[in-house]
């Protein structure tokens, strides 16, 4: 689950490179707009779901991996 995040924060965000798993989604130029872009592609990918309100109390891919464990 790690990946596929790093991999879809990467391409919303327009990432040059992969995020660490323990940057800040906000720190990285992520807002709610991006957020639900997320969520909307990782359900693309992977059918699972998640909402805004995640993104601010688990602001990394680690906390947000969490979710789905």
């Amino acid at each position: 689950m790690k990946e596929t995040l790093r991999e879809i924060w990467k391409e919303i965000l327009e990432l040059e490179e992969l995020p660490d798993e323990n940057e800040s989604f906000f720190d990285l130029g992520g807002n709610s707009f991006s957020a639900a872009q997320v969520i909307a592609e990782l359900e693309d990918r992977t059918g699972k779901t998640a909402e805004v309100a995640d993104f601010y109390e688990r602001e990394t891919i680690a906390q947000f991996a969490e979710l789905f464990d």
